[in-house]
């Protein structure tokens, strides 16, 4: 998680996302996929540097869909 940060603070300062993947050592669609997450939410660079490496994490996970569940009968 300590990454995002990085991914957001770089991004707000201007820095390409194909130099953010260079530095980082992440894929460029990676960089883009969490972008886009903050830029959905309208967070600020002030929030997202404010929120615990813990916060980021439930944030992340409770974005994610759930897994379909089949039931075979």
């Amino acid at each position: 998680m300590r990454k995002v940060k990085q991914i957001f603070r770089l991004y707000s300062q201007g820095v390409s996302k194909r130099q953010i993947s260079s530095r980082l050592g992440l894929s460029r669609n990676t960089i883009t996929k969490y972008i886009a997450f903050f830029q959905r939410y309208q967070f600020t660079s002030y929030e997202v540097s404010a929120m615990t490496l813990e916060e980021l994490h439930k944030l992340f996970k409770s974005d994610q869909k759930p897994k379909s569940v089949y039931i075979l009968i």
